[in-house]
């Protein structure tokens, strides 16, 4: 296979006009943004009558000029084609923090701001936030093709000269699903995953955590002109076997009690195939009666049998720590077939109580680990009982920093942090800790930004914010491809990115990551290096097997 250095040389310079030309490929991009604003407005109206107060109100005119925003400087064929991952990051946050919530809660006949304590200051620090990650954005494209220029271009060669961007073969492909397969059930079916942190289980476990998101590799067969250097011919993608093995996908969930193992994999080629949509890679014309079927089976499917399962999984949690892996699957299952006992879980957690914490906002269970505006209301609470930065917070932030180094390095380097104490908790315990809450260390509860922000750094996190994610936004771009030749614009995006879609699409939202502004500059020091030399590791082993 030729190297893909052989390629034509990317442009290292904008266009001296960055509005360029309505093409033909970007018809859906022009589509989707019109459908969007019809849909959030007919939300904002309805939403407005039938759930009128002054503070939902308030939400809905800030959804409006906050997608107003994104619309405007963010959703843009020059942005999506050129510094795709960065702009599906903001696209990500203003979809899962507006868009959203503002439709969903109403299709459950909710206000925006069911069960928030502080709805102004959620949608408040959500703006702020938008607006700082716009406008680093901006600064960032500067500074890519001026001061940054050269090294972004050196980075980039380092990654085509090691195939980062070479189209791989279907066994290529299945070969790394395979054995990102393997690394999740070491991981998620061993009888020790349950048995303390993944520090506690040793160097070799954690390498296998990191093989996890490879094995959803092989759903993006589905997607092959995502990530194909040249447009091949047709070729009918392997949907049964790809169908298959998402459904092997799901028995490992099952056995390691976590719906997020299938729901991630699910929800990448979803957003993949929207980006992809949006770039022009696949047909525009895609409603007609075949794909409303396909698209009515599937939604149906995620509301409907996946919701049931996820349920299932989350009513067995309790004793997912006494039962083996097949004992999980098999009370899983059990539990699927008991309707009622999932409705009255569901009737008893939608049920608002008065206690500390608190993370009811959707009924549906995927849509609550997606979208859920509680979190950022618990947080702010907790950082309002606080009432100044503390501390407490800012040592365990830079502890939780410096944790994610490996001992020997901390040990050179002579730093002095408990590892396995500071990662036996998650911000969000942290913050519930110091604010007075009792028995919370050890719990995971998946904290805010805003509010672990406030109470580390006050105001002063959105600076700290704005000036991480504009590196940030460099690193996740590399794994682009871009070419211009007149108005015409050509991107390939690498496996190595495309896997990580559903990570980037929430980066800022409801994930681990998003729990505080300290992991934007852990990723930086560690995170995007591991995932960039794990991928070069497995495509090293295929070429010396000679299977590239």
């Amino acid at each position: 296979m030729s190297m893909v250095a052989s390629q034509k040389r990317p442009l290292t310079s904008a266009p001296q006009t960055p509005v360029l030309p309505v093409q033909p490929r970007f018809i859906f991009l022009g589509l989707f943004k019109r459908w969007i604003w019809i849909a959030v407005f007919v939300a904002a109206l309805l939403q407005s009558l039938f759930f009128f107060s002054p503070a939902n109100l308030f939400a809905v005119v800030f959804v409006l000029f906050a997608w107003g925003l994104a619309d405007k400087f963010v959703l843009t064929a020059f942005n999506l084609s050129k510094y795709t991952f960065s702009t599906v990051i903001i696209l990500g946050f203003s979809l899962t923090q507006y868009v959203l919530p503002l439709i969903f809660t109403l299709l459950e006949g909710k206000p925006i701001t069911y069960n928030l304590k502080f709805p102004y200051s959620v949608f408040i620090h959500s703006l702020l936030a938008l607006v700082v990650f716009i406008t680093s954005h901006h600064l960032y494209k500067k500074w890519r093709e001026g001061l940054a220029g050269r090294l972004y271009y050196k980075l980039s060669l380092v990654l085509k000269r090691n195939y980062f961007f070479a189209t791989p073969s279907d066994l290529q492909i299945w070969i790394i699903g395979f054995v990102g397969l393997a690394g999740m059930a070491v991981t998620y079916l061993s009888g020790s995953h349950f048995d303390g942190t993944a520090e506690e289980r040793g160097t070799v476990a954690k390498f296998f955590q990191g093989l996890v998101p490879y094995a959803y590799t092989p759903l993006f067969l589905l997607l092959r002109p995502l990530f194909s250097l040249k447009r091949p011919p047709f070729v009918k993608p392997p949907t049964l076997k790809v169908m298959i093995f998402a459904s092997m996908l799901l028995f490992v969930g099952m056995g390691g009690n976590s719906r997020g193992l299938f729901m991630t994999g699910i929800s990448a080629v979803g957003i993949a195939y929207l980006i992809g949509l949006l770039l022009g890679k696949f047909d525009h014309n895609i409603f007609n009666f075949k794909n409303a079927l396909l698209a009515g089976l599937g939604l149906w499917i995620i509301t409907g049998p996946l919701a049931d399962l996820g349920t299932s999984m989350v009513i067995v949690r309790a004793q997912r720590s006494n039962l083996t892996s097949t004992e999980l699957v098999l009370k899983t299952l059990e539990v699927l077939q008991n309707k009622k006992a999932i409705k009255q879980f569901r009737a008893m957690n939608t049920v608002i109580e008065v206690r500390d914490w608190d993370e009811t906002y959707f009924d549906n269970i995927f849509l609550s680990r997606f979208c859920n505006l509680k979190y950022n209301d618990a947080s702010l609470e907790l950082a309002y009982k606080m009432g100044k930065p503390n501390d407490d917070m800012l040592s365990y932030s830079i502890d939780k920093f410096w944790a994610i180094l490996p001992l020997p390095v901390l040990n050179f380097f002579h730093i002095k942090v408990d590892k396995l104490t500071v990662n036996a908790s998650s911000y969000g315990d942290y913050l519930y800790d110091r604010s007075g809450g009792k028995g919370g260390l050890g719990g995971f509860r998946t904290g805010h930004f805003a509010g672990t922000g406030m109470a580390t750094f006050g105001w002063w996190y959105l600076l700290w914010l704005g000036i991480g994610i504009i590196p940030l936004f460099l690193l996740v771009d590399l794994f682009v491809m871009y070419y211009q030749q007149g108005a015409v614009m050509t991107t390939c995006l690498s496996l190595a990115g495309l896997i990580q879609m559903n990570f980037f699409f929430t980066l800022f939202s409801v994930s681990n990551f998003s729990e505080s502004v300290v992991n934007i500059y852990a990723f930086l020091m560690r995170g995007w290096i591991q995932d960039a030399l794990l991928y070069w590791f497995i495509l090293l082993a295929l070429r010396k097997l000679r299977l590239f």
